[in-house]
């Protein structure tokens, strides 16, 4: 019984149109002995058990073992029969309605069965035939010492009205006798044929396995034997056969003749090559896919390649969905297969493989040479021949891809973890832009391996409660007042350094949860803030929580701070919000979430203020209670170096900031110098370690 959850039922109209469509197809390979309405139902059983295999979690082509079979038992078995099948059968498949993931993987999975089976009972039955013939032919043999006249007439009738090839040979292997289906296989004449043996139309391959089967028949070691070997056609061309070789004794029991039987099999064999070749090709491209490669990789990797240089390349499309969005998903299947063959021109002549990984995703697999240019002059290749426009359907487009590129690289390695370093290292570029390639690096893989570690498991350490949450004075600087409380995250992983709040939400950005863990710090900031003013009353100072700009667009941002506020009985006043501006696109959102907030009393102020931030606040809006400098300004005054380069710029800001109206503060005070020269440029207030440390929400003083 099948543990894993199945998907809903396949759509009957889609499967009835199938059906019908396979029985007139079918009907034209073959003369059926049954109604049209009988093989129009049995098709129908047919097609469910196919379409069931299809979608079944995991897909389950158990059912369809039986259906090759049940096509022969009913003489449904013409010489186009199959091939007809599974044409009419794939491309109904594919175009199934809901599809699983993985369709055509699993397609091909599921037609491979149908025609193993298929192949399969067609090989007994024509066995069951040969071994009938034979059996009729050694009793016309023995018959023919007791009425010559009439077995030569069975034997000649048989002989020549079988559709299998037929050649009676002498004890040393010569044709004696060859019938006329044997000369239409194999393209020679009988008086041709006169003289030769199996051997010596055997492929080079076969030939010396079938002389030492021979040997064992007329040794008496076997009493025959069946064997798919390869011949060799008059025109040079390969014949794929079954052979049925068995010896015929006389009254003394010595080998008196070899009757072969040739069954021409080319078909099935060509069709089983096509198979194999669709279950490690991309369908689209025509492209080796992850199976193929991995394998080639697993190759390469296993030998000993003359200068040790291996090279694989991960090429990850820039913004390819903007095609598919703008242009439509033909567009994009047109333009995937243009990039394979540009990927394949510009490897030509080297010993790689070119293989698509899925979606927009490709790889190559580099054996280099001493010859061999370097990887920088490769990732220059592939940019430039992938930004000449494509034109399809009369658009000219142009695409550029990042990469990711491990070099030089041992044998003996993993591979899945070589795909692994390869696919961490096309996103690292992917973060620095498109067009964009990077080499691995050793030391930056095991980082993002450790951040990435952290980030999986964030959402566990949200559900069993391990953040927390600290708290830090902001000081006004002309009187050193508390102006305001800012509540942070805090996480310690395990054997891990704290994390700091900017982290966490980096983390959270990563796994999806930003969301949750910006509602769940409010919560927690609006409980404790709701306990400082029922402690102090209006002399409690407010309290600041920092948000992303994926938290700032949240759009049930202001519900969340609306039922927080009214869980606690919190004065809107006592509750700031930090901001983040992100694109432009999303400032939109950010601006209504702030603006409804300002109605409700939540006042925010504008985090990472820098020069950037210049014509957003001048079109004033949106109202702002405060900025905050970026970092990367604040942190410039703490060494006297860069404070000498960058003060101006950070003295003209904070005046721009004053000429709206707006008080400048500043974070990550380090020392009492750093203090001095912000207070110089006009800094209005700020907070630090050296200050006011990050603590718990029972140590920290709100005078």
């Amino acid at each position: 019984m099948n543990d894993h959850p199945q998907r809903g039922p396949v759509d009957e109209s889609w499967r009835t149109d199938l059906t019908r469509a396979w029985a007139a197809e079918i009907a034209k390979t073959v003369f059926i002995p049954m109604s049209h309405a009988k093989i129009v139902r049995l098709l129908g059983r047919m097609t469910a058990t196919l379409a069931d295999a299809v979608v079944a979690e995991p897909p389950d082509p158990a059912g369809v073992a039986e259906i090759g079979p049940a096509l022969v038992n009913r003489a449904i078995s013409g010489k186009a029969t199959l091939a007809t099948t599974l044409d009419v059968l794939g491309r109904g498949l594919l175009a199934m309605p809901n599809p699983p993931p993985e369709l055509p993987a699993r397609v091909v999975a599921v037609l491979s069965v149908l025609a193993a089976g298929y192949a399969e009972a067609l090989r007994e039955r024509t066995y069951i035939s040969q071994e009938a013939l034979k059996r009729s032919l050694i009793k016309a043999k023995r018959d023919t010492e007791r009425s010559l006249a009439d077995s030569d007439a069975r034997l000649r009738a048989i002989f020549s009205s079988s559709a299998v090839g037929i050649a009676i040979s002498t004890p040393t292997g010569k044709f004696a006798q060859t019938n006329a289906a044997l000369t239409e296989i194999l393209g020679y004449g009988q008086p041709e044929l006169a003289g030769m043996s199996v051997q010596d139309l055997a492929h080079a391959d076969a030939a010396g396995w079938l002389a030492e089967s021979i040997a064992d028949l007329l040794a008496g070691r076997r009493p025959n034997f069946r064997e798919r070997c390869r011949l060799v056609h008059q025109d040079g061309e390969s014949v794929w056969a079954y052979l049925a070789v068995s010896l015929l004794r006389d009254d003394h029991d010595q080998p008196a003749y070899l009757v072969t039987m040739v069954e021409d099999v080319t078909e099935l064999h060509l069709l089983g090559d096509r198979l194999g070749h669709q279950s490690l090709h991309d369908m689209l491209t025509g492209l080796p896919n992850r199976q193929y490669f991995v394998s080639t990789l697993e190759r390469a990797l296993g030998g000993s390649p003359a200068n040790g240089r291996i090279t694989l390349f991960h090429f990850g499309l820039d913004r390819f969905t903007v095609v598919n969005d703008g242009l439509g998903q033909h567009v994009g299947d047109q333009l995937l297969r243009a990039v394979a063959q540009r990927l394949e021109s510009v490897f030509q002549g080297e010993t790689a493989m070119v293989a698509r990984l899925g979606g927009d995703e490709f790889a190559v697999l580099l054996e280099g040479t001493a010859d061999t240019p370097g990887v920088g002059e490769y990732a220059a290749r592939v940019l430039d021949t992938l930004a000449v426009p494509m034109f399809v359907g009369g658009d000219g487009i142009a695409v550029s891809t990042c990469m990711g590129i491990v070099d030089r690289i041992g044998t003996g390695q993993d591979p899945a973890e070589l795909l692994r370093a390869a696919d961490m290292t096309l996103h690292r570029a992917k973060r620095r832009g498109a067009g964009q390639w990077d080499l691995f690096d050793a030391r930056q893989d095991a980082a993002d391996r450790s951040r990435f570690r952290l980030a999986a498991t964030l959402p566990g350490a949200l559900q069993a409660d391990q953040l927390d949450v600290v708290y830090q004075r902001l000081l006004r600087f002309s009187d050193e007042t508390t102006i305001g409380v800012t509540a942070r995250l805090a996480w310690r992983p395990p054997a891990q350094q704290p994390m700091r709040h900017s982290e966490v939400l980096a983390l959270a950005e990563e796994t999806g949860v930003v969301l949750p863990v910006g509602r769940w710090v409010i919560r927690r900031a609006c409980q404790q803030a709701a306990e400082w003013w029922k402690a102090h009353g209006p002399a409690t100072p407010p309290l600041v929580v920092d948000l992303s700009a994926g938290q700032a667009r949240d759009p049930d941002l202001v519900g969340v701070v609306r039922r927080e506020l009214d869980a606690v009985e919190l004065p809107a006043e006592q509750l700031r919000l930090g901001v983040s501006l992100g694109s432009a696109a999303q400032n939109d959102e950010i601006i209504d979430n702030i603006l409804v907030l300002a109605e409700m009393g939540v006042t925010s102020s504008l985090l990472d203020y820098g020069t950037e931030h210049a014509d957003l606040l001048l079109r004033g809006e949106f109202t702002l209670r405060a900025v905050v400098l970026d970092p990367r300004l604040g942190d410039s005054l703490a060494e006297e170096r860069a404070a000498e380069i960058t003060e101006p710029v950070v003295r003209s800001l904070v005046d721009f900031a004053h000429s709206l109206g707006l008080p400048v503060a500043v974070g990550g005070i380090r020392h009492e110098e750093h203090l001095r020269r912000l207070r110089a440029v006009g800094v209005d207030a700020g907070q630090g370690e050296p200050l006011s440390p990050s603590v718990s929400a029972d140590r920290i003083t709100l005078g």
